[in-house]
């Protein structure tokens, strides 16, 4: 039982991400005017100013704005659990209970995670799933240059190319982030920015059944869902997948990859 505190921490943390843009705008203008507006006189033009600035960089940050380059975020067709972060200690489990209930999913797969389970890398492409490139070293490209961006992308393009004959078409940049060059980057490697639609947040570690009934309450059509696996323990993970795809089956749903629903 956690503590009243950490429970309103929790909260504020939990809203924060359920309205992130609010959030960002508002979290930039407060910034920013303590920074270099002290003076209370200024204040108004202050705040002006700075909800301009969050205006400019909320795109960067929300994954349902097209500013700065198109990305996918839903599907024409079918319900898609996608998986980042990966390959790891626990890609077996999640493997092996895909392969039992007869799922393809899509792997979004960090380039120092290849070099640690390249046969993981070869298992997840053997088994008919989909994989994504998610960057060689997980950055927020927010802060990096066109040239550190393409160093990412292509480094972890050759990596899967060598290990399973195919490269990639879709990328996710790490935690959704992006700067209004990253795309256009992206797109000459041919790569498509596909995010999400449904962010259960499973790597806070709610709980399994929290995860599921974030996912549940949101599910419709077309949904991307994103869940993670690899850079820490993903068990809470594994059993929300496990329940989730029993109650979509339930539900009639049809689980696919990105490149099979996205029309």
């Amino acid at each position: 039982m956690t503590d009243p505190l950490t429970q309103q921490i929790y909260k504020i943390r939990d809203w924060t991400y359920d309205n992130y843009h609010w959030a960002y705008l508002a979290g930039t203008a407060v910034l920013c005017h303590s920074l270099f507006f002290p003076d209370p006189a200024q204040a108004i033009y202050a705040w002006l100013l700075c909800l301009g600035l969050g205006a400019v960089l909320e795109p960067c940050v929300n994954p349902y704005r097209q500013v700065y380059g198109e990305s996918m975020g839903r599907l024409a067709s079918g319900v898609a659990l996608t998986f980042d972060d990966g390959p790891s200690e626990d890609t077996p489990a999640l493997l092996d209970l895909l392969a039992q209930e007869g799922v393809k999913a899509t792997f979004f797969l960090i380039g120092r995670q290849i070099e640690k389970y390249p046969e993981l890398v070869k298992r997840i492409a053997a088994e008919g799933h989909q994989i994504g490139n998610h960057t060689y070293s997980h950055p927020n490209l927010m802060i990096c240059t066109p040239q550190r961006t393409r160093h990412e992308l292509e480094r972890v393009q050759q990596q899967i190319l060598e290990l399973t004959g195919q490269k990639p078409t879709f990328w996710r940049p790490p935690f959704g982030f992006r700067s209004p060059w990253t795309q256009p980057v992206a797109t000459k490697l041919g790569l498509r920015s596909a995010l999400w639609t449904i962010n259960p947040r499973d790597f806070q570690d709610p709980g399994v059944d929290v995860i599921v009934s974030r996912t549940m309450a949101a599910v419709d059509k077309g949904v991307i869902v994103l869940l993670h696996d690899g850079l820490e323990k993903r068990g809470q993970t594994l059993e929300a997948t496990r329940q989730l795809i029993c109650q979509l089956k339930e539900k009639d749903f049809k689980l696919v990859r990105l490149d099979q629903g996205h029309g």
